[in-house]
């Protein structure tokens, strides 16, 4: 079955981007508790992507009406219009679980992908919601166990990870998210590609 999303690409002014926490709490969050109250969504997920955009994604439930989705969501982002550039509504994405995509996270991963997307993102509320106040630290002690490098450094333990190899992972990923940043590493994997290209009309002159 077809799943069923309603995606909210959030754009905000450069300079309003600095606010994206109250954007997320005075917005997003209340939309989602919204939508929870009438029992229309499944999950929901955000995710920050470049030039300033808060990706919002609700998955639907089987009988929930689109209409009345796209109602509460855009009644709840009219409190943030003011710090956006615009805000575009889309109902085409279908997930990412489709095992024959070659952009996928396979059928079964997907399951868990979703699930992991949502406790993320309302880890991240909590998390800015006791950051700004609005929660006591008892409710997400940020200075002890519930921040960042805690909840990645349990991540990587599980995925069985050791010390050197979880600095090692770090390492690496510092270097590609750099030359990702750059704009070198879009070039780099191109170039890898034409390498491949050329070796494989080499492999077939000299057959």
């Amino acid at each position: 079955m077809t799943e069923r999303w309603f995606v909210s690409h959030i754009f905000l002014k450069s300079e309003a981007y600095r606010n994206r926490d109250s954007v997320l709490l005075d917005a997003v969050k209340a939309a989602v508790e919204a939508l929870e109250t009438e029992r229309l969504i499944q999950t929901f997920h955000f995710l920050f992507e470049p030039n300033f955009e808060i990706l919002f994604r609700v998955r639907l439930n089987e009988d929930a009406n689109m209409e009345r989705v796209k109602q509460i969501v855009t009644d709840k982002l009219r409190y943030i219009e003011n710090l956006c550039s615009r805000i575009v509504p889309d109902e085409n994405y279908h997930g990412e679980g489709d095992p024959q995509a070659t952009w996928s996270f396979g059928s079964e991963g997907w399951v868990h992908a979703q699930s992991f997307l949502e406790y993320g993102s309302r880890i991240t509320l909590l998390m800015r919601e006791v950051g700004m106040g609005r929660k006591p630290i008892q409710s997400g002690r940020l200075d002890s166990q519930f921040n960042t490098g805690k909840l990645v450094h349990c991540f990587l333990n599980q995925a069985g990870l050791n010390t050197v190899e979880e600095a090692e992972f770090h390492n690496n990923m510092f270097f590609e998210r750099m030359l990702k940043a750059w704009g070198y590493f879009d070039a780099l994997e191109r170039i890898k590609k034409i390498e491949d290209l050329i070796g494989k009309q080499e492999t077939k002159k000299d057959e």
